[in-house]
């Protein structure tokens, strides 16, 4: 099940994005249409008016132009101002990850101690270098389906794993990918629509709950996961996470609403770290849930809650950006490094930090400045 989860991009996202981008296009170019008629129908009604100068005057043409030109005025504006109001944002949904959260001293570290540990006491190999650095991160979160960090440490850990069956070493130094070979990985493992051969050969939960010990550490994870740890991690690295703004929930200018890759259990340990002890959790759609990025539902499933439907959702990885492509509504913020080319080269918003997104303004109102440009 986990595997097929990997490949959760919906088959209507082409033709949901479609449909948003003809219905925006549709309505402004009805509006340009209505105006230019407007002007059009006056300056039918202007000429003949003028006819009279030269003893040729047309009422009918006044009157009908007058009046059309009117109604096609009206019909513009009334228009607009519902365009204005149906594009409008009425709700924030937050990614946590890189958004919410700093997470750089967390995730990333947990991910590569998540694959020494395996190498070495899972798959009796030579735990002989770094392996998994911020490069590789970063690479993986261009790719949507690669939003989980066990899922990236268990592939990392399968790609070894094939490589030491066919030469017999152990070292990881040897056996690790280079960049170009991890991103070949990637992509091959996207586009296949089969069953690895050897899916079975480290089972992703096993990696998962190794990830989850070293993030957690031995208390936390006695507290949150219900059992004992094996002893992967000690301290436990969320304790070095930080808020990317110290503001309440309560204080945003709309409501607020959390779709994340999470657990359950993380999702408590960022509400410690975000000091939102209150937050409402049917306004957070988690893994728990059963629905994972780049899935549109939980975008769906938090407007139904709120009783929204043009939400502002700040992410920044591919998988965040695909899931709103396919919800097909509202405006998507790119945060931080990642999806920061492709905003630029699309034109479309981005922001370093949702700290520069709260000195903006656009957390604080109920209309935000930014204009969709997808």
């Amino acid at each position: 099940m986990c595997y097929y989860h990997l490949r959760v991009v919906s088959s209507f996202r082409a033709v949901n994005f479609l449909f948003r981008i003809l219905r925006m296009v549709n309505m402004r170019l009805f509006i340009l249409i209505l105006s230019m008629a407007c002007v059009a129908l006056y300056g039918w009604a202007l000429a003949g008016y003028a006819g009279y100068s030269f003893g040729r005057g047309r009422p009918d043409y006044v009157a009908w132009g007058l009046s059309l030109g009117t109604l096609c005025a009206l019909a513009a504006i009334q228009l607009w101002k519902k365009w204005m109001r149906d594009t409008t944002p009425d709700m924030f949904i937050f990614d946590i990850d890189g958004v919410l959260i700093d997470t750089r001293n967390s995730f990333m570290p947990a991910t590569a101690e998540t694959v020494r540990w395996c190498w070495e006491n899972l798959l009796n190999g030579a735990a002989d270098c770094e392996g998994y650095t911020r490069e590789y991160f970063t690479l993986c979160k261009a790719y949507p389906g690669f939003n989980d960090d066990a899922v990236v440490a268990w592939t990392l850990l399968r790609c070894m794993k094939r490589r030491m069956d066919r030469t017999g070493s152990r070292s990881m130094k040897e056996l690790f990918p280079t960049l170009e070979e991890w991103r070949t990985e990637l992509e091959a493992f996207i586009e296949s629509t089969d069953v690895p051969a050897d899916v079975g050969v480290l089972p992703l939960d096993e990696v998962r709950s190794v990830l989850e010990e070293i993030y957690y550490g031995e208390t936390a994870y006695a507290e949150y996961r219900g059992r004992p740890a094996r002893g992967a991690g000690k301290e436990g690295l969320w304790t070095k996470e930080k808020p990317a703004l110290s503001r309440n929930w309560k204080d945003f200018g709309l409501p607020v609403g959390i779709y994340t890759g999470r657990t359950l259990g993380e999702m408590a340990l960022a509400q410690r770290v975000l000091n939102w002890p209150d937050f409402p959790p049917d306004m957070v759609v988690s893994s728990d849930d059963g629905i994972l990025k780049p899935s549109p539902q939980g975008l769906a499933l938090l407007c139904q809650r709120a009783g929204t439907k043009y939400p502002l959702f700040f992410g920044d990885t591919a998988s965040d950006k695909e899931a709103w492509l396919a919800f097909g509504q509202g405006l998507f913020v790119a945060i931080g490094p990642i999806l920061k080319a492709d905003s630029l080269k699309r034109g479309a918003p981005h922001y370093d930090t949702l700290a520069e997104v709260q000195n903006a303004g656009i957390l604080d109102q109920g209309q935000s400045p930014i204009t969709d440009k997808e």
